[in-house]
């Protein structure tokens, strides 16, 4: 399978993932949702939107703000766009490989901030890098796995993103060309 066929594949499964996520999940890690609310009013509606979404009608608050990707130390511009690189089930040398190739290709390109999803913990490594670091261990325990509550998460809260899996570091520049103008 091609670079090209790979990525529209994973952009197609991510996107059927985020529309669809786990609004349990969504609602416990807004961090904007627990801020109480100013006025009376508010606090009644926010009160009548807890009773529908415990009974099911609708689903739990979950505010709306912007995802900042961009790590505070590393200097970007203000317009930027989340380079989302899919590698779960990557080896550590293929990974760091990558990696590197991905450097190269961004080091021209400021408009777009990579984050990396990944079950390697090489946490050093990554912070030399300088990009956001979604770590996504396989841990076992009851009811649904970790993981895959958490791949739905990622797919929802990068759902704006550029997603490309870690085999696009390694195409050549046509299939990069082709890959950063995509639509999925």
């Amino acid at each position: 399978m091609s670079v090209v066929q790979e990525t529209l594949t994973l952009r197609r499964e991510l996107a059927g993932l985020a529309a669809d996520p786990e609004w349990d999940v969504l609602a416990r890690y807004d961090l904007l949702g627990k801020k109480p609310p100013q006025s009376l009013q508010e606090r009644a509606l926010r009160f009548a939107r807890r009773l529908l979404a415990a009974t099911g009608l609708i689903p739990p608050h979950v505010t709306k703000y912007p995802w900042r990707s961009t790590l505070k130390h590393v200097p970007v511009v203000e317009d930027v766009r989340a380079l989302l690189i899919w590698a779960p089930g990557v080896r550590r040398d293929e990974l760091r490989q990558a990696c590197e190739d991905f450097s190269r290709r961004l080091k021209s390109n400021s408009a777009l901030v990579p984050v990396l999803v990944t079950d390697v913990a090489d946490f050093a490594y990554f912070s030399r890098l300088g990009w956001l670091v979604e770590y996504l261990p396989e841990l076992s325990g009851e009811g649904r796995s970790y993981r895959e509550r958490k791949r739905r998460y990622l797919a929802w809260r990068y759902r704006d993103a550029l997603i490309v899996p870690v085999s696009a570091g390694l195409a050549n520049e046509v299939e990069w060309g082709e890959l950063m103008g995509l639509r999925c």
